[in-house]
């Protein structure tokens, strides 16, 4: 067979493995927004007994940003006898400990790392080693966490709380949402935040369970303790969230909800830089490996080649007009897809605003796909102060 036939040959396979890429895409876009729209809004003016309560809030270097969340968590309309606040020191090096220990009163207790662990294990004392002491030494029932950068509004703790009562479910993964949104860069991490909280609601609604977010995060005690906390997990930098989650989903025959309603949101600031924000990427795309689900793994890797075939169409376009045809159909579907998706999520959590940066938001989403997606699992990443390689 001549060199010509071989590489007609490979050109053919390669059009056809792009158009069952984009036809996953639009798939798998699809049924994401479909089932976002199907997931149960929960009617919380029920009144219901309420259990006692433990927030667990890990800190490292959070001077900036704890005393709000504080005051935020002081003027929760949950009974006060039932709440209490515990704060979990990862051995800040700012005036967190100061401003903790101006708060602290009987409903509000500061917990400091070093206290409990060796010197040696500082460098491995991650935010989950701060959460499980945090659980060990507080006494509700139910386990709420956030972190220290977040804000919450007054009805946050018993909206997630009704929530928890009225699905029956072992573990609660509520909203966060992006403010201090004042550039293009900062609306399109708001606006990508969003579509995530989409993807989250639906994939518990496909029985998938690997998307939470730690910071709006509620689960009973028991079911910690039952699934042997973050026993197995413990080794990794990040997946008190997403992994732990898993991990009562299968105990418990997939007993996870998500808390979609207006009430049940925690608010967190978008990144100041690219380089912050790439690091925080790399620093989720690090625990990819590790999920046990490999539906999900087969999900974002098919998302991956579909984002990197389109990137790789556009160059093949200088060499060949019709590459470049192949990758405008590719645009033109990824963009129907997915502002049907980021137009719902940003409209029932009221940032209409956001979808001003929907096609600079659609560059910037293809753009770091792919940088993220290759290197995620390679480069070192930075969390508080620390480098870390998982």
């Amino acid at each position: 067979m001549s060199s010509i036939s071989y590489l007609s040959l490979l050109m053919f396979w390669y059009f056809f493995a792009c158009v069952l890429l984009t036809i996953f895409y639009v798939v798998i876009m699809s049924v994401y927004n479909r089932k976002w729209l199907q997931t149960q809004i929960y009617d919380v003016s029920k009144d219901i007994q309420f259990p006692s309560i433990s927030v667990i809030i890990p800190v490292r270097n959070e001077e900036k940003h704890i005393a709000a969340l504080l005051n935020d968590l002081l003027l929760q309309d949950y009974p006060s006898s039932l709440l209490e606040i515990v704060v979990v020191d990862d051995h800040s090096e700012d005036r967190t400990l100061e401003i903790v220990n101006g708060f602290l009163s009987e409903k509000i207790h500061l917990i400091t790392l070093k206290d409990y662990l060796f010197h040696e294990e500082i460098q491995s004392s991650y935010k989950k080693r701060a959460i499980e002491i945090g659980i060990q030494q507080s006494k509700g029932e139910l386990i709420l966490t956030t972190d220290g950068d977040c804000r919450v509004g007054e009805r946050w703790v018993s909206t997630m709380v009704k929530i928890y009562s009225l699905s029956s479910s072992k573990l609660i993964t509520g909203a966060v949402v992006m403010s201090n949104t004042e550039t293009l860069f900062k609306k399109f991490q708001a606006l990508d935040f969003l579509g995530m909280m989409g993807i989250t609601a639906a994939m518990l609604k496909l029985k998938i369970f690997n998307m939470a977010n730690g910071a709006n995060l509620l689960y009973e005690r028991e079911a910690f303790n039952e699934v042997g906390g973050f026993r197995g997990i413990d080794y990794l930098a990040s997946g008190d969230d997403m992994l732990l989650i898993y991990k009562i989903a299968r105990k418990y025959n997939g007993a996870v909800s998500y808390a979609k309603h207006p009430d049940a949101v925690v608010y967190t600031d978008t990144m100041d830089t690219i380089a912050q924000f790439l690091n925080q990427r790399f620093r989720w795309t690090a625990k990819s490996k590790d999920y046990q689900d490999t539906r999900m793994t087969w999900i974002l890797g098919a998302v991956f080649f579909f984002v990197l075939s389109f990137v790789i169409n556009i160059c093949l376009a200088f060499y060949d007009i019709h590459f470049l045809y192949i990758s405008f159909f590719q645009l033109m579907l990824k963009i129907i897809v997915d502002f049907r998706l980021l137009k719902s999520t940003s409209l029932y959590y009221q940032r209409e605003d956001l979808m001003q940066s929907f096609f600079f938001s659609q560059l910037m989403h293809i753009l770091y796909i792919v940088f993220v997606g290759s290197l995620g699992n390679l480069l070192r990443f930075e969390w508080k102060g620390r480098r870390h390689f998982k």
